[in-house]
């Protein structure tokens, strides 16, 4: 696989990390998730209480997508861990670029993510987002990307969501009912 070797380079370029300054001292965190350039789940969970509050004062909606790469564990039984690294900061980049710039990606797990989707009109909105979501990664995946190792390894993506607003939702419903929608979806797989 020479795709492996040329996006090894890709893999050490999304390594990131941050730091910062609290208090008058010097504090390590990771804003970024350090694998894929994307936040971390403490950065989702934030980003989704603060749309939440925002929620309660305008009365728009907060959407929620749960993602999870299908059969992970074997693209690294089968492929390495390498290639596993490399189809997880595929999927990450892909999610990124089908969503707003005002949303927040974050790699939540092994091989989830959630995209955090703040001031929607309307559930409906949610569908519309999880709708990019699919077609973005199902584009990768059919090898129409100039990466298209997703298609290389017949790696799928399941996608739930959920959504609510500020004074009804928590952060916490709102994630386990998008991964509870998430779960739902990957049982209808074939």
């Amino acid at each position: 696989m020479s795709r492996l070797r040329v996006g090894a380079a890709a893999l050490v370029a999304a390594f990131g990390g941050g730091m910062w300054w609290a208090s008058g001292r010097r504090r390590r965190t990771w804003r970024t998730d350090a694998l894929t350039g994307v936040a971390t789940r403490d950065g989702a969970l934030r980003h989704l209480r603060s749309e939440l509050v925002r929620s309660a004062r305008t009365g728009r909606v907060v959407g929620v997508a749960f993602c999870d790469v299908d059969a992970f564990k074997l693209v690294n039984d089968q492929h390495g861990h390498l290639a596993g690294d490399l189809v997880l900061v595929t999927v990450a980049h892909c999610i990124r670029d089908a969503v707003r710039p005002s949303d927040v990606v974050a790699r939540v797990g092994g091989d989830e993510f959630v995209v955090v989707c703040g001031g929607l009109r309307s559930s409906e909105d949610m569908g519309v987002v999880t709708e990019r979501l699919h077609a973005a990664l199902d584009c990768a995946s059919a090898g129409s990307d100039a990466s298209n190792l997703l298609h290389e390894m017949s790696v799928t993506v399941s996608i739930g969501s959920a959504t609510g607003r500020g004074g009804d939702a928590t952060p916490g419903a709102l994630i386990h009912a998008a991964d509870r929608s998430m779960y739902r979806q990957k049982g209808r797989r074939p």
